[in-house]
Protein backbone atom coordinates (compact mmCIF):
# COMPACT_ATOMS: atom_id res chain seq x y z
CA UNK A 1 0.00 0.00 0.00
CA UNK A 2 2.85 2.47 0.88
CA UNK A 3 4.58 1.96 -2.58
CA UNK A 4 1.30 3.57 -4.00
CA UNK A 5 1.93 7.12 -1.77
CA UNK A 6 5.81 6.85 -2.96
CA UNK A 7 5.78 9.58 -5.16
CA UNK A 8 4.11 11.79 -2.48
CA UNK A 9 7.17 11.28 0.00
CA UNK A 10 9.50 12.36 -2.99
CA UNK A 11 11.37 15.63 -1.59
CA UNK A 12 11.23 17.03 -5.29
CA UNK A 13 7.96 16.58 -5.68
CA UNK A 14 7.11 18.60 -2.02
CA UNK A 15 9.23 21.31 -3.39
CA UNK A 16 7.60 21.23 -6.86
CA UNK A 17 4.05 21.98 -5.03
CA UNK A 18 5.36 24.02 -2.61
CA UNK A 19 6.30 26.48 -5.58
CA UNK A 20 3.30 25.59 -7.27
CA UNK A 21 1.19 27.02 -4.31
CA UNK A 22 3.33 29.85 -3.89
CA UNK A 23 2.77 30.50 -7.76
CA UNK A 24 -0.97 30.42 -7.52
CA UNK A 25 -1.13 32.80 -4.63
CA UNK A 26 1.26 35.30 -6.17
CA UNK A 27 -0.54 34.97 -9.39
CA UNK A 28 -4.05 34.99 -7.39
CA UNK A 29 -2.70 38.25 -5.24
CA UNK A 30 -1.28 40.17 -8.08
CA UNK A 31 -4.31 40.22 -10.33
CA UNK A 32 -6.66 41.44 -7.10
CA UNK A 33 -4.79 43.71 -6.63
CA UNK A 34 -4.74 45.05 -10.24
CA UNK A 35 -8.86 44.48 -10.05
CA UNK A 36 -8.99 46.70 -6.81
CA UNK A 37 -6.93 49.00 -8.18
CA UNK A 38 -9.05 49.61 -11.55
CA UNK A 39 -11.88 49.39 -9.32
CA UNK A 40 -10.42 52.37 -6.72
CA UNK A 41 -10.06 54.31 -9.74
CA UNK A 42 -13.00 53.80 -11.16
CA UNK A 43 -14.79 54.64 -8.07
CA UNK A 44 -12.64 58.06 -7.72
CA UNK A 45 -14.03 59.19 -11.16
CA UNK A 46 -17.71 58.63 -10.44
CA UNK A 47 -17.01 60.01 -7.63
CA UNK A 48 -15.38 63.02 -9.05
CA UNK A 49 -18.02 63.79 -11.27
CA UNK A 50 -20.42 64.45 -8.84
CA UNK A 51 -18.45 67.10 -7.33
CA UNK A 52 -17.20 68.83 -11.01
CA UNK A 53 -17.73 72.23 -10.56
CA UNK A 54 -19.68 74.82 -13.02
CA UNK A 55 -16.42 76.35 -13.39
CA UNK A 56 -15.63 73.68 -15.85
CA UNK A 57 -15.48 76.54 -18.94
CA UNK A 58 -12.88 78.73 -17.08
CA UNK A 59 -9.34 79.57 -18.54
CA UNK A 60 -7.40 78.19 -15.81
CA UNK A 61 -9.16 75.02 -15.81
CA UNK A 62 -8.49 74.64 -19.29
CA UNK A 63 -4.82 75.59 -19.04
CA UNK A 64 -4.73 72.57 -16.43
CA UNK A 65 -6.06 69.76 -18.33
CA UNK A 66 -4.04 70.24 -21.40
CA UNK A 67 -0.66 70.54 -19.84
CA UNK A 68 1.05 68.30 -17.71
CA UNK A 69 1.49 69.85 -14.55
CA UNK A 70 2.96 67.91 -11.61
CA UNK A 71 0.96 67.04 -8.83
CA UNK A 72 2.85 68.47 -6.37
CA UNK A 73 2.50 71.72 -8.03
CA UNK A 74 -1.22 71.30 -8.24
CA UNK A 75 -1.38 70.87 -4.66
CA UNK A 76 0.64 74.32 -3.50
CA UNK A 77 -2.12 76.05 -6.57
CA UNK A 78 -4.93 74.81 -4.88
CA UNK A 79 -3.41 75.27 -1.27
CA UNK A 80 -2.74 79.55 -2.18
CA UNK A 81 -5.51 79.78 -3.46
CA UNK A 82 -7.96 78.21 -0.09
CA UNK A 83 -5.34 80.88 1.94
CA UNK A 84 -6.63 83.52 0.02
CA UNK A 85 -10.71 82.36 -0.06
CA UNK A 86 -10.83 81.68 -3.59
CA UNK A 87 -12.54 78.56 -2.87
CA UNK A 88 -14.28 77.36 -5.84
CA UNK A 89 -10.77 77.49 -7.78
CA UNK A 90 -9.08 75.79 -5.09
CA UNK A 91 -11.70 72.67 -5.36
CA UNK A 92 -11.61 72.40 -9.10
CA UNK A 93 -7.47 72.11 -8.62
CA UNK A 94 -8.17 69.34 -6.27
CA UNK A 95 -10.49 67.93 -8.57
CA UNK A 96 -8.48 67.40 -11.16
CA UNK A 97 -5.47 66.83 -9.31
CA UNK A 98 -7.79 63.63 -8.08
CA UNK A 99 -8.18 62.56 -11.41
CA UNK A 100 -4.23 62.55 -12.16
CA UNK A 101 -2.87 61.07 -9.57
CA UNK A 102 -2.42 56.81 -8.97
CA UNK A 103 -0.05 57.40 -5.79
CA UNK A 104 -2.35 56.06 -2.70
CA UNK A 105 -0.75 58.64 -0.48
CA UNK A 106 -1.12 61.35 -3.32
CA UNK A 107 -4.72 60.16 -3.28
CA UNK A 108 -5.35 60.49 0.31
CA UNK A 109 -3.98 63.72 0.34
CA UNK A 110 -6.17 65.59 -2.06
CA UNK A 111 -8.95 63.85 -1.20
CA UNK A 112 -8.21 64.94 2.69
CA UNK A 113 -7.61 68.87 1.33
CA UNK A 114 -11.18 68.56 -0.51
CA UNK A 115 -12.99 67.85 1.78
CA UNK A 116 -11.33 70.31 4.06
CA UNK A 117 -11.87 72.99 1.54
CA UNK A 118 -15.56 72.15 1.21
CA UNK A 119 -15.66 72.63 5.11
CA UNK A 120 -14.23 76.19 5.16
CA UNK A 121 -16.44 76.94 2.46
CA UNK A 122 -19.62 76.06 4.48
CA UNK A 123 -20.12 72.96 2.09
CA UNK A 124 -21.17 70.39 5.08
CA UNK A 125 -22.75 67.71 3.03
CA UNK A 126 -20.35 67.43 0.53
CA UNK A 127 -17.28 67.55 3.05
CA UNK A 128 -19.01 64.82 4.69
CA UNK A 129 -19.12 63.21 1.41
CA UNK A 130 -15.93 63.43 0.35
CA UNK A 131 -14.32 62.25 4.09
CA UNK A 132 -16.93 59.52 3.65
CA UNK A 133 -15.28 58.97 0.32
CA UNK A 134 -11.69 59.03 1.94
CA UNK A 135 -12.45 56.59 4.87
CA UNK A 136 -13.99 53.70 2.68
CA UNK A 137 -10.95 54.00 0.96
CA UNK A 138 -8.45 54.50 3.97
CA UNK A 139 -10.40 53.65 7.18
CA UNK A 140 -8.24 54.45 9.80
CA UNK A 141 -7.52 58.46 8.60
CA UNK A 142 -7.52 59.92 12.12
CA UNK A 143 -7.67 63.50 10.58
CA UNK A 144 -10.43 62.83 8.94
CA UNK A 145 -12.41 61.58 11.21
CA UNK A 146 -11.74 64.43 13.60
CA UNK A 147 -13.53 66.60 10.69
CA UNK A 148 -16.19 64.36 10.36
CA UNK A 149 -17.22 64.41 14.00
CA UNK A 150 -16.90 68.17 14.04
CA UNK A 151 -19.26 68.43 11.27
CA UNK A 152 -21.72 65.82 12.56
CA UNK A 153 -21.75 68.41 15.62
CA UNK A 154 -22.35 71.25 13.80
CA UNK A 155 -25.12 69.29 11.36
CA UNK A 156 -26.79 68.35 14.95
CA UNK A 157 -26.37 64.59 14.05
CA UNK A 158 -25.16 63.63 17.05
CA UNK A 159 -25.79 59.69 16.79
CA UNK A 160 -23.83 60.19 13.83
CA UNK A 161 -21.01 62.27 15.75
CA UNK A 162 -20.95 59.66 18.30
CA UNK A 163 -20.58 56.98 16.14
CA UNK A 164 -17.39 58.49 14.61
CA UNK A 165 -16.17 59.19 18.35
CA UNK A 166 -16.23 55.27 18.93
CA UNK A 167 -14.57 54.90 15.53
CA UNK A 168 -11.64 56.86 16.95
CA UNK A 169 -11.50 55.28 20.35
CA UNK A 170 -10.63 52.23 18.50
CA UNK A 171 -7.60 54.25 16.92
CA UNK A 172 -6.55 55.15 20.35
CA UNK A 173 -8.11 59.05 20.22
CA UNK A 174 -8.60 60.00 23.61
CA UNK A 175 -12.31 61.57 22.59
CA UNK A 176 -13.75 61.54 26.36
CA UNK A 177 -14.19 65.28 26.54
CA UNK A 178 -15.80 66.00 23.06
CA UNK A 179 -18.14 62.50 23.73
CA UNK A 180 -19.67 64.49 26.97
CA UNK A 181 -19.68 67.79 25.03
CA UNK A 182 -22.24 65.91 22.65
CA UNK A 183 -24.24 64.34 24.73
CA UNK A 184 -24.74 67.65 26.58
CA UNK A 185 -25.74 69.17 23.11
CA UNK A 186 -28.10 66.06 22.90
CA UNK A 187 -29.82 67.03 26.38
CA UNK A 188 -30.27 70.24 25.20
CA UNK A 189 -31.84 69.58 22.07
CA UNK A 190 -34.54 67.26 23.04
CA UNK A 191 -37.83 68.25 23.10
CA UNK A 192 -39.47 65.69 25.24
CA UNK A 193 -37.17 66.17 28.24
CA UNK A 194 -38.54 68.29 31.15
CA UNK A 195 -36.07 70.91 32.05
CA UNK A 196 -35.33 69.22 35.45
CA UNK A 197 -34.52 66.32 33.71
CA UNK A 198 -32.53 68.00 31.44
CA UNK A 199 -30.65 69.98 34.47
CA UNK A 200 -30.21 66.81 36.27
CA UNK A 201 -28.18 65.45 32.93
CA UNK A 202 -26.01 68.73 32.35
CA UNK A 203 -25.37 68.97 36.39
CA UNK A 204 -24.00 64.90 36.16
CA UNK A 205 -22.18 65.64 33.11
CA UNK A 206 -20.38 68.74 34.67
CA UNK A 207 -18.89 66.33 37.61
CA UNK A 208 -17.50 64.22 34.70
CA UNK A 209 -16.56 67.24 32.22
CA UNK A 210 -16.29 70.78 33.75
CA UNK A 211 -16.75 72.51 30.22
CA UNK A 212 -20.43 71.42 30.44
CA UNK A 213 -20.64 73.73 33.51
CA UNK A 214 -20.69 76.67 31.27
CA UNK A 215 -23.95 75.43 29.24
CA UNK A 216 -25.04 74.08 32.53
CA UNK A 217 -25.41 78.04 34.00
CA UNK A 218 -26.46 79.16 30.76
CA UNK A 219 -29.42 76.76 30.62
CA UNK A 220 -30.11 77.62 34.28
CA UNK A 221 -29.86 81.12 33.79
CA UNK A 222 -32.26 80.96 30.43
CA UNK A 223 -35.10 79.15 32.08
CA UNK A 224 -34.47 80.77 35.54
CA UNK A 225 -33.75 77.85 37.61
CA UNK A 226 -32.31 78.03 40.99
CA UNK A 227 -28.42 77.21 40.61
CA UNK A 228 -25.38 76.67 43.07
CA UNK A 229 -22.87 78.64 41.45
CA UNK A 230 -19.71 77.56 43.46
CA UNK A 231 -20.33 74.09 41.13
CA UNK A 232 -18.08 75.89 38.18
CA UNK A 233 -15.27 77.10 38.86
CA UNK A 234 -15.73 81.46 38.08
CA UNK A 235 -13.04 81.71 35.33
CA UNK A 236 -15.15 79.54 32.91
CA UNK A 237 -17.49 81.64 33.07
CA UNK A 238 -16.29 85.78 33.88
CA UNK A 239 -18.68 87.22 30.87
CA UNK A 240 -21.62 85.51 32.00
CA UNK A 241 -21.29 86.43 35.50
CA UNK A 242 -21.08 90.26 34.79
CA UNK A 243 -23.63 90.33 32.44
CA UNK A 244 -25.90 88.61 35.72
CA UNK A 245 -26.98 90.08 38.30
CA UNK A 246 -23.80 89.38 40.34
CA UNK A 247 -25.13 90.60 43.57
CA UNK A 248 -27.69 87.18 43.77
CA UNK A 249 -24.27 85.22 43.93
CA UNK A 250 -22.32 87.62 47.08
CA UNK A 251 -22.41 84.22 49.33
CA UNK A 252 -20.23 82.00 46.97
CA UNK A 253 -17.00 81.46 48.59
CA UNK A 254 -14.89 81.92 45.30
CA UNK A 255 -12.39 84.51 45.11
CA UNK A 256 -13.00 85.89 41.73
CA UNK A 257 -16.72 86.01 42.24
CA UNK A 258 -16.18 88.57 44.65
CA UNK A 259 -13.85 90.15 42.70
CA UNK A 260 -16.48 90.48 40.07
CA UNK A 261 -19.28 92.12 43.10
CA UNK A 262 -16.56 94.62 43.78
CA UNK A 263 -15.85 95.78 40.69
CA UNK A 264 -19.74 96.26 39.57
CA UNK A 265 -20.35 97.95 42.53
CA UNK A 266 -17.29 100.04 44.04
CA UNK A 267 -16.43 97.23 46.65
CA UNK A 268 -13.65 96.55 48.96
CA UNK A 269 -10.53 95.24 46.90
CA UNK A 270 -9.93 91.97 47.32
CA UNK A 271 -6.04 90.48 47.39
CA UNK A 272 -4.55 89.12 44.31
CA UNK A 273 -7.54 90.75 42.20
CA UNK A 274 -7.11 90.88 38.95
CA UNK A 275 -5.69 94.21 37.57
CA UNK A 276 -8.61 94.92 35.58
CA UNK A 277 -11.15 94.94 38.06
CA UNK A 278 -9.33 95.90 40.81
CA UNK A 279 -9.21 99.44 38.46
CA UNK A 280 -12.66 99.14 37.91
CA UNK A 281 -13.27 99.17 41.68
CA UNK A 282 -11.45 102.01 42.52
CA UNK A 283 -13.26 104.27 39.76
CA UNK A 284 -16.70 103.11 40.88
CA UNK A 285 -15.87 104.53 44.47
CA UNK A 286 -14.58 107.68 42.64
CA UNK A 287 -17.92 107.76 40.67
CA UNK A 288 -16.37 107.26 37.31
CA UNK A 289 -18.75 105.70 35.12
CA UNK A 290 -17.24 105.89 31.98
CA UNK A 291 -15.57 102.67 32.83
CA UNK A 292 -16.60 98.98 32.15
CA UNK A 293 -15.38 95.81 31.63
CA UNK A 294 -15.26 94.21 28.29
CA UNK A 295 -14.13 90.21 27.05
CA UNK A 296 -12.02 88.64 24.71
CA UNK A 297 -11.58 85.06 23.99
CA UNK A 298 -8.17 83.11 23.01
CA UNK A 299 -7.93 79.53 21.81
CA UNK A 300 -5.06 78.03 23.92
CA UNK A 301 -4.32 76.27 20.97
CA UNK A 302 -4.02 78.17 17.94
CA UNK A 303 -3.59 81.35 19.92
CA UNK A 304 -6.35 83.14 17.75
CA UNK A 305 -8.45 85.69 19.55
CA UNK A 306 -11.89 86.37 18.80
CA UNK A 307 -15.24 88.89 20.27
CA UNK A 308 -17.68 86.07 20.97
CA UNK A 309 -17.16 83.08 22.99
CA UNK A 310 -16.91 79.73 21.32
CA UNK A 311 -16.89 75.72 23.03
CA UNK A 312 -14.41 74.66 19.75
CA UNK A 313 -12.01 77.24 18.41
CA UNK A 314 -13.36 78.08 14.84
CA UNK A 315 -9.89 77.88 13.81
CA UNK A 316 -8.40 74.99 14.76
CA UNK A 317 -11.35 73.11 15.73
CA UNK A 318 -9.81 72.21 19.53
CA UNK A 319 -12.76 71.93 22.40
CA UNK A 320 -12.50 73.61 25.59
CA UNK A 321 -9.56 75.66 24.43
CA UNK A 322 -11.16 79.26 25.32
CA UNK A 323 -9.33 81.82 27.52
CA UNK A 324 -11.20 84.30 29.07
CA UNK A 325 -9.65 87.53 28.69
CA UNK A 326 -10.64 90.73 30.51
CA UNK A 327 -10.55 94.06 29.13
CA UNK A 328 -11.19 97.62 30.26
CA UNK A 329 -13.45 99.86 27.63
CA UNK A 330 -15.14 102.92 27.74
CA UNK A 331 -19.25 102.55 28.98
CA UNK A 332 -21.08 103.70 26.00
CA UNK A 333 -23.91 103.21 27.79
CA UNK A 334 -25.38 101.21 31.01
CA UNK A 335 -27.10 98.09 31.24
CA UNK A 336 -28.46 95.84 33.84
CA UNK A 337 -28.96 92.10 33.25
CA UNK A 338 -30.91 89.87 35.49
CA UNK A 339 -30.32 86.15 36.33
Amino acid sequence: MDTLFLEYRDPIFGVIIFFAIVFIIAFVNYWWGVFKGKEERYSIEQFIKRFEVMANANEYKKLLDEFSISSESLGLLAHSYSKSGEYEKSIGIYLIALKRVRNKEEKQYFLFELGKIYFKAGFLRRSTDVFLELLRLYPRHKEALKLLMVIYEQLKEYDRALEVMDSLEELDVEVKSEKNFVKALQVLNNSLMTNQKKYEILLDLTEKEPLIGRILFEFAKKELLDFDVDLIKAENILDLLWESNISLFKNSSQPLIKALLAAKNGGEIQQDMPFELEVLAVLKRQDYTKAAIGFEYTCTHCKNTFPVHFYRCPSCYTLKSPRISLLLIKNEHEEYYTF
